[in-house]
């Protein structure tokens, strides 16, 4: 008997457009896979074309998740490759999140509404928009407002220079609160972020690279000691990149590119094996029918939603 296959897309507005150094974005727009095998087991999947990273058109997709649907003989992607090896993945079996945290903090995106006087929060901030010397003063300035306890991530999107990267290092040396700087240069540029990051005072942080190599032993290998922003539907072997986090709680942050519920719920339980504060903030969705409260919640929860509420939430689409 072969297992029920179904497909949804998803679409949601942004509340705010989101302005990154790969231009503006206003709305995600998604693929969710949902399949029960021969033993009742439910799972969910998802494709997310993502701006600045795997931005596959969806009359692309959907021709092959149509034939995944049928059980025909499809064409893998890389986005397809993650949907359907997070369905394979151990987040979805009825024994997950036994021996793991529930609870889990996240990293805040700086906005107008951002709550400025939340203690020992993790705030992250979108540079590479402006000028370097503009924006290394806007972050001195907001970090004179934030408590003394609080630490800023900078997300530059690959839109630095060496040069650059050195002002900001020379401005924040002594910056105990800047944890890292994400990804200052473009995804190939790997042997120029390991030789300048043994000259920096600040850390850096690898994404767009992670996604671009999309094996992580190949940055092992390389010793890069900084740390990796995941993004889990943008890699395609899920049980590799759990034992990869299980292996560096410390210096892996699992991030959010937006999900709907069902890939949300999904990386929320990926980032209960780190001990990172996550990237889930999900202030640009407005909540709604399509939306749980539980995924707005501070602190969230590694398994908040049951795969039957999700499944509930599936059926009113």
């Amino acid at each position: 008997m072969n297992p029920n296959r179904q497909y949804r897309i998803y679409r949601h507005k942004f509340v705010t457009p989101l302005q990154t150094a790969h231009g503006i974005w206003s709305e995600r727009v998604t693929i969710i896979l949902r399949e029960e095998d021969n033993k009742g087991r439910i799972s969910f999947g998802e494709l997310c074309p993502t701006p600045g990273f795997i931005d596959i058109p969806l009359n692309e997709l959907l021709p092959i998740v149509e034939r995944w649907v049928l059980g025909e003989p499809f064409k893998l992607n890389s986005l397809m490759k993650s949907a359907i090896s997070c369905m394979e993945s151990e987040i979805w079996d009825s024994s997950f999140g036994e021996n793991y945290s529930s609870t889990i903090f996240s990293a805040e995106l700086i906005t107008l509404n951002s709550d400025l006087a939340n203690p020992s929060a993790v705030y992250k901030k979108k540079i590479g928009l402006s000028t370097s010397l503009s924006e290394i003063q806007e972050v001195k300035d907001f970090l004179n407002l934030v408590p003394l306890d609080s630490m800023i991530r900078l997300d530059a999107n690959e839109s630095l220079s060496i040069d650059q990267i050195f002002q900001w290092n020379e401005a924040f040396a002594n910056e105990s609160r800047l944890q890292f700087i994400e990804q200052p240069l473009p995804r190939e540029n790997i042997d120029e972020l390991l030789k300048i990051e043994q000259e920096l005072s600040i850390s850096l942080a690898l994404d767009e690279s992670l996604v671009w190599k999309n094996a992580l032993s190949f940055f092992e290998e390389k010793d890069w000691q900084g740390f990796y922003v995941l993004k889990p539907f943008l890699f395609q072997d899920w049980s590799k990149m759990l034992r990869f986090i299980r292996a560096k709680p410390e210096k892996t942050i699992v991030s959010t590119i937006f999900e709907s519920p069902f890939g949300y719920e999904a990386v929320c339980r990926c980032a209960s094996f780190s001990n990172q504060v996550a990237g889930l903030d999900r202030n640009l969705f407005q909540l709604s029918d399509q939306e749980f409260s539980q995924h707005h919640q501070k602190p969230l929860s590694s398994q908040t939603i049951s795969v039957s509420f999700l499944d509930e939430l599936w059926g009113n689409l």
